[in-house]
């Protein structure tokens, strides 16, 4: 875009940022002062508390009950900023333990209903039909690309067929072992830094940075340049939902734009395009339509497992060795996988397509009218404590003597703690459906996703050794380090904000880096 284009753009999107941010909040003082003239409850007007005639003829249910408030409705700028500051998604968990309620009413400048339980959150998951395509939480950014489960009916089954037919079926294929030797030769680049360049390592970016290569290799079969990746990801994907701005006005959408082409263009010349266009075919996709949902798949799909991968890394060099131990122990290994996993999870927050019967862990009942919407924070819900024994504490045993290798097909008896599967879009301890739905949220990379974590580790534990600055290991609450691991992960120890490769990992003010970092 021309140099001139930009400064006009510039010069429109002031003052309608202004006046818009002007608007609302005169709009939320005024909604301010009619709350302390007429008290109202947020779930008398949101929820239609009503049975219907099938409900009430199932003896089953209980009556269904309100859904309870954490505080009156305000639903403005105010209020969604608060929610912000607050935390974000971690503040739920507090909001849960303050009130002793795992649903209840919020305000992030909108009623919402908050599910953080794993019983509420598998009754959204269990038929993703009843949720719409708007997610507020990733589409409010001014790319082009969505995230797979945005779309629905057959959009979303061809987009799933795609991705599955480019996905490798376990870590023996060619492109797992490439994709794994890029990681390799990244952290190769890290033992290269000077100490004075490690400690400006942030380690947060750069594990972003490993997990976008290693997904370009394994689907592209070439990674992407992270200069232009940078220009789609220019902002959290979070945004305030306040002001609403045009997408027209702002100038990264247009820069948004033009990195996705160039990105195209390029994609098109990689060893594995022919594949993918022939797959593309098969799915009845376009090329344009395939490369967006390789995209997305390598960008923000991939980057939910950086808070997993930086979490291995800060807890591995508190174990003995170095974690050593987790290399002649293949089960230990894969029960850290999950415990890790169990801290990961993606925030969704949709409006309801239909109405929708939510039971929670205690056996309450609740009726969420159609558009409700609704938030399910799945790193909440798996923190569980009716199915995770201590659910605050990372416990790197937890799994071991579980059937969890074959993670579908597995009865629950088997199990013990089962699972942590919810962040993937679909039940506890098992990934299969009972039926088919059009909308699908279940995230094709999961079987892969222990393979690569196990993979990551192996790498790292046995070709490097790496420390940390005692200023960072002071935020790790360590309660064990001998042959088992347990750490302190209360909420009031973690991260949480907007940024979801950094939830729920230790709260560090001036972020994570290394002191050292070399081959062994």
């Amino acid at each position: 875009m021309k140099p001139t284009t930009l400064k006009f753009l510039y010069l429109l999107l002031i003052p309608v940022v202004l006046l818009n941010l002007l608007t609302h909040m005169f709009w939320g003082l005024l909604i301010r002062f009619k709350s302390i003239l007429i008290k109202s409850k947020p779930d008398s007007t949101l929820l239609d508390n009503t049975l219907h005639e099938e409900v009430s003829l199932n003896q089953n249910i209980t009556l269904i009950q309100p859904v309870p408030s954490i505080g009156n409705y305000l639903g403005d700028i105010f209020g969604y900023f608060y929610y912000i500051f607050k935390g974000g998604p971690n503040s739920l968990g507090k909001h849960s333990k303050l009130i002793g309620k795992t649903v209840f009413s919020t305000n992030v400048g909108t009623p919402v209903v908050v599910c953080c339980d794993h019983q509420s959150a598998e009754a959204l998951f269990a038929d993703v039909d009843n949720l719409t395509q708007a997610h507020f939480i990733n589409l409010v950014t001014t790319r082009q690309s969505k995230p797979i489960f945005t779309t629905n009916g057959i959009q979303a089954q061809n987009a799933r067929k795609f991705i599955l037919s480019l996905l490798p079926p376990d870590e023996n294929t060619d492109n797992f072992r490439f994709a794994m030797e890029n990681i390799s030769l990244k952290l190769e680049e890290w033992t290269k830094f000077s100490e004075t360049e490690l400690k400006k390592l942030s380690l947060e970016e750069a594990v972003g940075e490993l997990i976008y290569n290693f997904a370009g290799c394994l689907l592209l079969g070439s990674p992407l340049q992270q200069k232009l990746i940078n220009k789609v990801f220019p902002i959290p994907n979070y945004l305030p939902r306040y002001p609403k701005i045009p997408v027209i006005l702002l100038p990264s959408f247009y820069n948004m734009q033009s990195a996705l082409n160039e990105m195209f263009e390029m994609s098109k010349q990689t060893d594995n395009w022919k594949k993918i266009s022939t797959k593309a075919v098969e799915a009845d996709l376009t090329e344009r339509e395939a490369f967006e949902k390789l995209f997305t798949a390598i960008t923000f799909n991939a980057a939910g497992l950086s808070n997993s991968i930086l979490n291995g890394i800060l807890l591995t060099s508190l174990m003995p060795d170095h974690g050593k131990q987790l290399l002649d122990d293949d089960e230990h290994l894969t029960s850290f996988v999950w415990e890790l996993l169990r801290h990961n999870g993606p925030t969704v927050m949709m409006p309801l397509m239909e109405d929708t019967m939510i039971e929670t862990t205690e056996g309450k009942h609740h009726k969420l009218r159609t558009g409700t919407i609704v938030l399910c924070s799945t790193s909440m819900a798996q923190r569980d404590a009716s199915q995770w024994k201590d659910p605050s504490i990372f416990r790197s045993r937890r799994f071991v003597g579980s059937s969890f290798n074959n993670v579908s097909g597995v009865s629950y008896e088997q199990l013990g703690e089962p699972l942590p599967t919810l962040g993937f879009g679909c039940p506890i301890h098992k990934s299969d459906r009972s039926k088919k739905v059009k909308n699908d949220h279940q995230c094709p990379f999961l079987p892969l996703v222990p393979v690569f974590l196990k993979a990551f580790l192996r790498l790292l534990i046995s070709r490097y050794q790496w420390s940390f600055d005692e200023d960072v290991l002071a935020n790790v609450h360590v309660l064990r380090s001998d042959d088992e691991l347990e750490v302190d992960y209360d909420l009031k120890h973690l991260r949480g904000g907007v940024k979801a490769n950094v939830d729920m990992v230790p709260i560090m003010a001036k972020g994570m880096s290394f002191s050292s970092f070399s081959e062994l």
